[in-house]
């Protein structure tokens, strides 16, 4: 890929073209634009965007503003923006001061948006085994 592509201009990383096989070595792109395909699309693999904010309310619009949502990460010793952010967060799951793998099959697993729907894991995922039905009678 060469430096002129458009994923080059995105950032400062750096691709290596010279690896054999199908080993991606990692890359960090930073001061991504919020609208760059890097920062709008799931990227599978061993890469990272950095996005400059000001703010909390500008670091919650960015990370909503894509159309995926299946993981976020938030890092603050501040409980009460740790609820703040999972609360306004459009995402699946929200990891606080850490980040993996999430919890065992108890814990329900799924994204928002075009991250997917449903959840698979816990009881969560027993409801797409299921049709609810209301019956309503009268015996008056």
């Amino acid at each position: 890929m060469a430096k002129g592509d458009d994923l080059m201009i995105a950032g400062q990383g750096e691709i290596d073209t010279d690896a054999k096989g199908h080993y991606v070595r990692p890359t960090l792109f930073d001061d991504v634009p919020a609208d760059h395909p890097l920062a709008q699309e799931e990227i599978f693999g061993p890469v990272q965007v950095l996005i400059p904010f000001k703010d909390e309310t500008e670091a919650v619009r960015i990370a909503n503003s894509t159309d995926y949502g299946l993981v976020a990460g938030i890092w603050t010793r501040d409980g009460a923006r740790q609820l703040r952010l999972a609360k306004a967060l459009k995402s699946g799951q929200v990891f606080i001061n850490n980040y993996g793998a999430g919890g065992g099959v108890e814990l329900p697993f799924g994204g928002v948006g075009k991250s997917g729907h449903g959840r698979e894991k816990g009881f969560e995922a027993l409801y797409g085994f299921s049709t609810l039905k209301t019956v309503a009678a009268w015996h008056g």
